[in-house]
């Protein structure tokens, strides 16, 4: 990989300096990282004459010779109540005073009390020192009483009390979660990481910027804005041996893609300690195999917790970590995947990156929003053979401990194993670590922190692992879908820009927080999370290193697929280009894609606006409307108005339940011609964008976000040809319509067949009599229909079996907003092999649909179905039958109503289509339909079977 490069820049080596002033009291080691540089202080110092001044609404009320410039402002310009993290210098030969010890420490402190670390913690050797958290009144009595003892005092946010002085390792670098001060502090993570590469570990450890993100104001420097960078941590044995690094496999921790959610950081950074000292048993064996990349890709809403950060949409900077990054985006919806994009993010691709984006009411560009997410795609993209990419989210209260989401990606047969057997693995570690959910200390430490964060105690209840692991689909465990996911670019194909990774986000619950709730340091809980996300990571690199396999068994059975260019969609079919990358007819009319976007704040109160408006035109396409500072309001409502005057959407601000962060943007499909209206009535500062297209076709990404349309040619018939190659024994053909009808199910007349199975997922030929006689031919030989999708309207026509008793008015097309299968019989072989948790069985952004109402099933009337003599195993909708079988003498006819689904083109797709998005539960259901068994093989063993031959 010869673009893997980590020289620091010139620019860089500055950034990661503190003040002169810091420096002359402490160490100048400990200041690389920071966000303040030598260039900005100098500059404004000079032109003011003076030491830094601070802001002028500012006035310093605690004073001293020892503090520092960065200490001063800090206590001085926050709340008189704001407890400062402070280090404190003493004279070496006087020591910490015994007052001060008897006073601010507690030696009986200790992490199963369930309370917050003492006040202060000290030290007596190389130098003696104190960390402690102190208020205005606290701090000003501290210095009066000790002045003739203090040497300096320095601002010292983080874990390890002495980061900022000298010899601050010698008890390790990231101290364990039990004796930590506070979460890790961003420049403390970069000072002790660069320490581990440089002192500890070379030949092992590579760390480097890659990029910056967009940066908040700094109140002290007054840089506006000041960028942070965004860093790579490469671990692996030998790690500047090129030629090793590519060939190896490598597995991705996005540690902190959402700032608030600290708790893959809290566990990342201590493994690579950790690693660096041989003190990792369980990663050591694997580094000569596999190299581990640890991300940190959110640097913004990791510093927004410091007091010199500005945040525009909080009125009084509330010392928050938050979920995005300064330019006001969610980090984990920018990135450039296929399928549907929501045309309110910002989709960061490299190539060919337009300078603005179009029609952008405040002329912003990509480099400007989302520098982070662009230097991320384009490095990983360096990168070979990534087999795992993990990102590490935090949720609220959940039934389990930690869910695993299965993210959008397109994953193959063997990739789909993949995924499920490492959630099994990290099941098997959990259990092994605490047995259940009810052990002790986590059972009780659960217990304090859910109340303590929420209000409430609670105490997951699920039966996966004893409450402490489950894993779907991310609606299956949060009940909602996204698109522009950073993992679902990086899980879909090289081809198409990603990097063809399984990828997973790890949630673990109380690892956030209710809408303004400052999050606090809470070691009792914290330690069980860091210790569930390092048998994650642990699990995920020995997935990494392992020989997996996945194969299919028929016993020998042949399979038929009736495929249809009425399944294929192809980007020159679209109105908007003149590309042909296979047989498209596209008419490629230029015609125009019209965008109106609008940003305007809606302030509390009667002399406030009180709604934002958009008009919508005869060719409007869709509406969607975009929410930033509803984490801020306590009461009121939000309400989406049609022209007609109904209520379409609303928010009820004072339900406590509302997942302000996990809400997506409201989305209109084909909005009524007239005026919308926004309606805001809450008691804070909203500010409201609403981007509404106006497009008679699919609308054109270059109108749209300034990128050119990415070719493609997709049929969801393709999972067939993928599967193939993992079949034991049997063959998997396509056929044609045309090959049906004219016999090539039957061997001529000897009414023997040349298949066992035939699936048949559309119904192209409905209408063709011979066709149709065919297909009832091949059944009464004994042959074995699986109908899915559209191709379940089948059984209005077919005369053969129990599937005669069923009309063509029996069998419906319906739309849903996720294809999920409800009222399940989990005693029926269909559902061999799959979990109460999951439930949906395409994830529908890859394939160009949204979380509207659009998703197509086709399902059959339960009650005929049941008739019949159907068996039922599911349903689909509330609408009917959407996953049974009904009986044809030595045959079976079996429905799936919604699987492998012909990807929608209607809505904005500029990065590509995928052929098919089943998730495992899909996977297993067709294996199953088919009368498949799926083996798993880890190193040439198998660990598990999924339904039976038939």
């Amino acid at each position: 990989m010869s673009s893997r490069h980590h020289e620091r820049t010139e620019s860089q080596e500055e950034s990661e300096r503190y003040t002169e002033a810091e420096a002359v009291a402490l160490d100048d080691e400990a200041f690389k990282g920071s966000s303040i540089d030598r260039r900005t202080f100098l500059s404004v110092a000079a032109a003011t004459g003076a030491a830094l001044a601070l802001p002028n609404a500012v006035a310093a009320e605690v004073e001293h010779p020892a503090l520092t410039d960065r200490a001063a402002f800090v206590v001085n310009a926050t709340p008189d109540d704001y407890e400062v993290p402070v280090v404190i210098e003493f004279d070496a030969a006087a020591g910490v005073p015994e007052d001060f010890e008897t006073e601010y420490t507690d030696p009986d402190w200790g992490v199963d009390d369930q309370t917050a670390p003492p006040t202060a913690v000290t030290r007596s050797e190389p130098t003696p020192a104190a960390h402690a958290r102190l208020d205005a009144d606290e701090l000003g009595s501290v210095l009066d009483e000790f002045d003739d003892y203090v040497e300096a005092v320095a601002y010292s946010m983080g874990a390890n009390p002495w980061w900022h002085l000298e010899d601050p390792y010698a008890d390790g670098v990231f101290p364990p979660v039990e004796e930590s001060r506070d979460w890790l502090s961003f420049e403390e993570s970069v000072q002790g990481i660069r320490y581990l590469e440089e002192e500890v570990a070379p030949d092992r450890i590579n760390f480097y910027s890659i990029g910056e993100s967009p940066g908040w104001n700094n109140q002290f420097t007054s840089e506006d804005p000041d960028p942070n960078d965004v860093y790579v941590t490469e671990v692996t044995n030998d790690v500047d041996d090129e030629a090793s690094f590519d060939e190896k496999d490598k597995v991705v921790y996005s540690l902190n893609i959402h700032g608030d959610e600290r708790a893959g950081t809290e566990a990342g950074c201590r493994i690579i300690e950790d690693i660096a000292y041989g003190e990792a048993p369980d990663f050591e064996e694997l580094l000569d195999d596999v190299v581990l990349l640890f991300l940190f890709t959110n640097p913004d809403g990791w510093v927004s917790r410091k007091p010199e950060t500005e945040i525009p949409w909080v009125a009084d900077h509330n010392w928050n970590f938050q979920r995005g990054s300064a330019s006001g985006l969610d980090t984990n919806r920018q990135y450039p995947t296929m399928g549907w994009t929501d045309p309110s993010f910002w989709p960061a691709e490299p190539v060919d990156t337009p300078d603005v984006r179009p029609d952008d009411p405040d002329g912003r560009g990509y480099h400007e929003m989302v520098p982070d997410s662009l230097a991320i795609v384009e490095h990983f993209r360096d990168y070979d053979n990534v087999e795992f990419l993990c990102d590490y989210h935090g949720m609220y209260t959940a039934d389990h401990m930690v869910f695993n989401l299965e993210t959008n990606a397109p994953f193959t047969h063997d990739k789909t194993h993949d995924l499920d057997e490492v959630s099994i693995q990290i099941g098997e570690a959990m259990a092994d670590e605490w047995g259940s959910i009810e052990a002790e200390p986590l059972a009780s430490d659960i217990i304090a922190a859910s109340e303590t964060e929420y209000g409430s105690p609670s105490l997951p209840g699920g039966d996966s692992y004893d409450g402490l692991l489950d894993w779907g689909t991310i609606y299956d465990s949060l009940a909602y879908q996204v698109t522009g996911a950073f993992l679902g670019w990086a899980g879909q194909p090289e081809e198409f820009g990603g990097l063809g990774a399984v990828t997973v986000a790890p949630e673990v619950i109380i690892s956030n927080h209710f809408g303004d709730a400052i999050k606090v340091w809470k070691p009792y809980w914290s330690r069980h999370y860091e210790t569930a996300y390092r048998l994650s990571m642990r699990e995920y690199a020995r997935m990494t290193a392992a020989e997996t396999d996945a194969t299919v068994a028929t016993d020998g059975q042949d399979t038929a697929y009736v495929s249809s260019d009425e399944l294929t969609r192809r980007s020159a079919d679209l109105p908007h280009t003149n590309e042909s990358p296979g047989q498209g007819q596209g008419p490629g009319q230029d015609r125009a894609t019209e965008v109106r976007r609008r940003h305007e704040t809606v302030q509390p109160g009667p002399d406030g606006r009180s709604s934002v408006n958009t008009s919508a035109g005869e060719s409007a396409h869709s509406l969607f409307v975009h929410f930033q500072g509803l984490s801020t309001a306590t009461q009121g409502t939000v309400r989406l108005v049609n022209p007609a005057g109904n209520v379409v959407k609303e928010i009820d601000l004072a339900d406590r339940d509302v997942r302000r962060h996990d809400f997506e943007d409201w989305f209109v499909r084909r909005p009524e011609t007239g005026d919308w209206n926004v309606e805001i009535n809450t008691d804070a500062d909203v500010d409201v964008q609403t981007t509404l297209i106006e497009s008679e076709g699919a609308p054109d990404p270059r109108d749209t976000l300034g990128y050119e349309q990415t070719e493609y040619v997709v049929n969801p018939m393709q999972f067939f040809d993928d599967l193939e190659p993992f079949v034991e024994d049997g063959d998997v053909n396509g056929l044609r319509v045309h090959d049906v009808r004219n016999g090539r199910l039957l061997r001529g007349q000897s009414g023997r067949r040349h298949y066992d199975k035939l699936v048949v997922s559309h119904d192209d030929g409905i209408d063709d009599d011979r066709y149709i006689s065919a297909i009832e031919g091949f059944v009464e030989a004994g042959g074995d229909l699986v109908l899915t999708d559209s191709g379940v309207n089948l059984l209005g026509v077919l005369d053969v079996g129990d599937a005669a008793d069923i009309d063509g008015d029996d069998v419906s097309d319906i739309e849903v907003n996720f294809a999920n299968l409800e009222d399940r019989d989990f005693d029926h072989d269909l559902l061999a092999g799959i979990r109460p948790r999951q439930q949906e069985m395409w994830k529908g952004s890859q394939l160009g649909y949204t979380t509207g109402v659009d998703q197509p099933a086709t399902v059959v009337d339960e009650d005929v179905f049941r008739e019949a003599n159907g068996e039922v195993a599911g349903t689909i909708g509330g609408e009917g039958v959407g996953a049974g079988r009904l009986a044809a003498g030595d045959a079976e006819i079996t429905v799936l109503g919604s699987v492998l689904p012909p990807a929608q083109q209607t809505e904005l797709h500029p990065f590509g289509m995928a052929d098919y998005a089943v998730s495992f539960m899909g996977h297993t259901l067709l294996c199953n339909a088919l009368g498949f068994q799926q083996r798993r093989y880890v190193d040439g063993e198998l660990v598990g079977t999924y339904g039976e031959v038939r």
